[in-house]
């Protein structure tokens, strides 16, 4: 009970109150679109250098607690999640939103992030030194594996087809092998200079998930249904509370699947929040109402994300290994003041490391109180109107874009990455196993790589990618999580209904859009393919080709499933929807390709504001819009966005005309 001795450093004054900043500060960043925990607390380290290390990491870890606990708040109320760690919130969240529960769904959110956080950091006070040593058991083979696990569970959770989110995961991992091979450095699948760099995380992830809500928001908005505006039902904090403890199942399932998972090094939160959902989902006695506002989903998903917190510490405090992208940031922060991780952290400096993981045990208790406080305003913003938050989430999908690396290139990667997941979804895929598979290709490329070098060596790329309990293991938790979400689809008759009927009662124009789409994607997976096995060095295209194979066979199984019309068709695309969006495309590509460039990123944004607010308010208001008040709303969203990127961020942008 070592640690009860260094409680009182917490609650010095000047302690305090950087408990207080930097969980506050967390909840906004986290809200944020772009700026994911990594970045919170990179953008933080500056501030630490002239406090003591104990303050320094109190401020630290108090943002990286509250980050991921405020990305559920934008996945909820945007379906843009804050930080890939919240992928798996806006499957059920959102959709609560959408239904006038936002408050809701942000207290159960808040109420299970407090009780996964609290956990994590109890497992990392008394059991760190066991659980380091049984972190160290995973290696290369498992790791790759575990991936994959990742990849083919949220695949699996599609309830549409379990074959297009492979298909859509398949993408994703491709997607990861675009820029440079890490280990010999040849060139892959750079088709324009932009993607030399590869793809950066983030700005996929806004892109998959903003772009195609924002192109939503504007087809309301122009079709006249954005006039309906959501109504917010309140809800009372104690009915929170007493749902929470009715659905602790969820509450158990979450947590677990985030002590364990934040355990391992280099795989994050984003697979643990996944894979509670996928655990919550099969073990539910209503699985079908999974991914249509059920709030076991959101429970499990935010109770594990915030439980990995603690664990993803552990191989950093005892090994200096650390266990997630923020956990290396905060490795970063104590190499900075001296301060060396490792066996002997808590024999040389006691009073740091205690009062780091206490500071971090109290924050987990001002991040639920400031969070429910801020619940029921947030879940306010379901009243702005389609075509105005429209407009500001594209402003805050290239601002965050750019700032990330300061590049217009990540800018141009996420608008087309979005409008063409736009396209996608229309046709039945998902944006969620893709972006998964971006984020896990590298893990699962660089421990493939690194065990084939080790098997080669030693007992040989079968026994060491198949052999072993623990590989053994992840490759039949892989197949039965695929197994069963089939099986559940037949078990309900949803193959049959949902892909045979649908194609049958679908407009002929949409099969064939389908069927279209199929046969352009089963051309690029050829094509792919193609240029994975004539392009040497034939090394550095080792698990492109293996991807490529998969997604080959996934795309041809695919288009000809729509071909024969047993495939469901999706809602497809009408010349309606195209005229109502394509003045909003029209604004945008000139504002992301040309105007934020040359004109400056403030003065090209007021005038992309205003005029998306004139091309649409008319049709989603009676009462239009006054031009001095389009004119004065522009203005303000401008001035909320330079004082938060240029004034707090100090994110530089290309040129600043008038700003």
């Amino acid at each position: 009970m070592e640690f009860l001795n260094y409680f009182s450093g917490v609650f010095e004054p000047y302690s305090m109150l950087l408990l207080l900043g930097g969980t506050i500060g967390g909840l906004i960043l986290g809200a944020t679109p772009g700026l994911s925990p990594t970045m919170a607390v990179a953008l933080l380290i500056p501030f630490t250098f002239h406090l003591q290390p104990i303050q320094g990491l109190i401020l630290l870890g108090a943002a990286y607690t509250s980050t991921v606990a405020g990305g559920a708040v934008s996945a909820i109320l945007l379906k843009i999640p804050g930080a890939p760690a919240n992928i798996a919130t806006t499957l059920d969240g959102h959709k609560m939103a959408q239904k006038g529960e936002g408050a809701r769904a942000l207290q159960l959110s808040f109420l299970a992030s407090f009780i996964g956080g609290v956990t994590g950091v109890l497992l990392l006070i008394f059991l760190t030194p066991l659980l380091a040593e049984w972190a160290l058991a995973f290696g290369p083979s498992h790791l790759f594996w575990l991936a994959i696990v990742g990849v083919a569970v949220i695949a699996s959770l599609d309830s549409i087809s379990v074959v297009k989110g492979l298909l859509s995961g398949c993408i994703g991992l491709w997607i990861s092998t675009i820029g440079f091979d890490d280990i010999l450095g040849a060139q892959r699948f750079v088709f324009h200079p932009t993607l030399s760099g590869g793809v950066s995380i983030i700005p996929a992830l806004i892109g998959l998930f903003a772009i195609p809500q924002i192109i939503d928001m504007f087809a309301k908005g122009a079709s006249g249904s954005g006039a309906d505006i959501i109504k917010i039902k309140s809800h009372a904090l104690i009915n929170a509370i007493k749902e929470v403890i009715i659905r602790i199942r969820s509450v158990i399932l979450g947590t677990v699947s985030g002590l364990i998972i934040g355990l391992i090094p280099g795989i994050g939160g984003q697979i643990a929040g996944l894979v509670a959902y996928d655990q919550a989902k099969k073990f539910s006695k209503t699985p079908e109402k999974f991914g249509t506002g059920h709030p076991e989903g959101v429970i499990a998903a935010e109770a594990a994300n915030n439980a990995m917190v603690g664990p993803s510490l552990v191989p950093l405090l005892t090994l200096s290994i650390p266990g997630s992208p923020t956990a290396a940031v905060l490795l970063g922060g104590l190499l900075i003041h001296g301060i060396f991780p490792g066996s002997d952290l808590f024999d040389n400096h006691p009073e740091v490391a205690w009062t780091f993981i206490n500071s971090m045990l109290i924050g987990q208790f001002v991040m639920l109180v400031f969070g429910l406080y801020i619940a029921g305003f947030a879940a306010r913003i379901a009243k702005v109107p389609a075509p105005v938050m429209a407009t500001i989430i594209l402003g805050l999908a290239v601002f965050g874009s750019y700032s990330v690396e300061t590049s217009m290139g990540d800018v141009y990667v996420m608008f087309v990455l979005g409008f063409l997941m736009y396209l996608f979804e229309k046709f039945g895929f998902s944006s969620a196993p893709l972006l998964l598979g971006l984020i896990l290709g590298p893990i699962a490329e660089a421990n493939f790589a690194q065990g084939a070098i080790i098997a080669t060596a030693t007992v040989g790329h079968m026994s060491y990618f198949f052999g072993g309990w623990l590989n053994i293991s992840l490759i039949l938790i892989t197949l039965l999580s695929i197994g069963y979400s089939v099986y559940s689809l037949i078990m309900k008759g949803k193959i049959s209904q949902k892909s045979e009927g649908a194609a049958a009662s679908a407009p002929i124009a949409s099969r064939w859009q389908h069927t279209a789409s199929s046969g352009l994607i089963a051309f690029i997976a050829l094509w792919v393919c193609w240029l994975s096995y004539t392009t040497e060095p034939a090394d550095a295209f080792l698990f492109p080709r293996i991807i490529s194979v998969a997604f080959v066979f996934l795309a041809l199984w695919t288009w000809i499933k729509a071909i024969i019309g047993k495939s469901k068709v999706g809602v497809g695309l009408d010349v309606i929807s195209v005229k109502n969006i394509l003045p909003a495309l029209i604004v945008a590509v000139i504002y992301i390709f040309f105007a934020a460039k040359f004109f400056g990123f403030y003065t090209a944004l007021f005038f992309t504001a205003f005029i998306l607010l004139s091309l649409y308010d008319g049709y989603a208001h009676k009462n239009v819009m006054s031009w001095a008040r389009r004119l004065g709303i522009s203005a303000a969203f401008v001035a909320v966005m330079y004082g938060l990127f240029s004034g707090i961020l100090t994110v530089y942008t290309p040129r600043e005309i008038l700003f």
